[in-house]
């Protein structure tokens, strides 16, 4: 993830160098990064459908090697188009190495160490930002925009061949009669798995609520800190230094509590944090510690979303990990309309404090699944759009998208729940970590 995460950030600071060199307006040269982006969140729940039966470890070594050839193609590209195409190789293959790499992460680490595996697949990410971003950046102003592409290339490469040696044989779906036979339109349909639908709005809102102010952290601590550019870069590394910790510490709660509760917990540190962030940013002091703290409570969120998803969604986690990879993409493009609504009426300042609305709003929806799952019954699945929960898988979840081996008109068994009639479903809880689908 560090390699994938210096892609995703490097590219704004490389802009002017890009733009200059092929010829293109700052509009212009911006639009890579929205390619970028809108590949990244269209085709993560598509690709892993796809790729769904394949062996695990054989597709992230695949996956890695066409997010290097996609970042070699960007840095040797003649022309604007070239470079467009480039960047939806890129994305596409970042999308699904993204949510691969989580799950197999999640299947391969022992019992009670799920979120900690998790953390440290995403702490290459925060690892990027403190790290991977300044050093393309510096690679760029010292040659060329091109070879901060390589870099990223190479590092990829590198990954690569790290994972060809560390990563076992993790089997995909082939071998699962249950999952096998379903289709991409099936497989697309775990977004109606029941508590879904509210895990992926609680993840686009609490990206909303960060990212309102990251997509303008630069104007900011320009305008209203009044730091110069080598303070933005130590700030900046101060920000991803406070991830790595976050991200990790999250990753070990959520070993041990329930991971609804966690995010909970950490859904209104983060709408705190960010709501002081405001006042704190009038002075370089204030926002070296409030950036610090933000990216503390920020990434320790994020084990726990991923948690929680793959609980709810059982053996088809990975296509719930891969649709909240657009839902995250969802939430950076309302964030930076929003953002840009503030910029238009020069009231960038209260950016934080829309944030920290935005992650109320986070934990109000959070707080809506956990009551519907209180009242009704447990289980993943949806018996209307012919989605429902079978038996638990290896960790003891509840299984999210099973073929159902009965046809309607025949006698399956169904039960009644105190209303309407739905099929039965299997256990909802893991009996290793206490995690339901709530």
């Amino acid at each position: 993830m560090f390699a994938i995460g210096t892609d995703l950030f490097i590219v704004s600071g490389l802009l002017p160098a890009l733009g200059g060199e092929l010829h293109l307006s700052t509009a212009a040269a911006g639009q890579t990064v929205t390619v970028f982006a809108i590949t990244y969140a269209v085709a993560a729940p598509v690709l892993a459908s796809v790729t769904s039966r394949l062996d695990r470890r054989t597709l992230l070594l695949a996956v890695l090697t066409v997010f290097a050839a996609g970042n070699a193609l960007s840095a040797v590209a003649p022309d604007y188009a070239v470079l467009l195409l480039s960047r939806v190789v890129a994305g596409a293959s970042a999308a699904l190495y993204a949510s691969t790499a989580s799950a197999v992460a999640a299947r391969i680490a022992a019992p009670g160490r799920r979120g900690r595996a998790l953390a440290i697949v995403y702490a290459g990410m925060t690892s990027a930002i403190a790290l991977g971003v300044p050093l393309g950046n510096a690679i760029g102003e010292l040659s060329s925009w091109r070879w901060a592409f390589g870099f990223v290339a190479l590092l990829a490469v590198v990954t690569a061949l790290g994972a060809a040696a560390g990563i076992p044989s993790v089997p995909g779906n082939a071998g699962n009669a249950g999952s096998a036979g379903l289709g991409v339109r099936e497989r697309l349909a775990a977004v109606r798995i029941k508590h879904a639908p509210t895990a992926m709005l609680t993840t686009t809102l609490w990206v909303v609520g960060t990212f309102v102010v990251h997509t303008y952290l630069g104007t900011l601590l320009e305008e209203v800190s009044g730091a110069s550019d080598a303070d933005r870069t130590w700030l900046l590394l101060l920000f991803g230094a406070g991830g790595f910790a976050g991200v990790m510490g999250g990753g070990r709660l959520a070993d041990r509590v329930d991971s609804t509760r966690g995010l909970a917990g950490t859904l209104a540190a983060l709408a705190v944090v960010l709501a002081a962030l405001g006042p704190a940013l009038h002075s370089v002091a204030g926002a070296a510690v409030g950036l610090a703290v933000r990216g503390l409570v920020h990434w320790a969120s994020f084990p726990l979303i991923q948690h929680r998803l793959l609980a709810i969604g059982g053996k088809n986690g990975d296509m719930l990990l891969a649709l909240n990879n657009s839902a995250v993409y969802v939430g950076q493009t309302v964030a930076a309309v929003a953002g840009g609504l503030f910029a238009g009426a020069g009231r960038l300042e209260r950016l934080p404090l829309a944030g920290a609305g935005f992650e109320a709003l986070a934990l109000v929806t959070l707080a809506i699944g956990g009551w519907r799952a209180a009242r009704g019954p447990r289980g993943g699945g949806d018996h209307r759009c012919g989605v429902k929960a079978g038996k638990p898988d290896a960790s003891g979840d509840a299984t999210g998208l099973v073929r159902n081996p009965w046809p309607k008109s025949q006698n399956a068994t169904r039960v009644r729940h105190n209303g309407p009639e739905s099929w039965m479903m299997g256990p909802g809880t893991s009996a290793r970590s206490g995690v339901g689908p709530v």
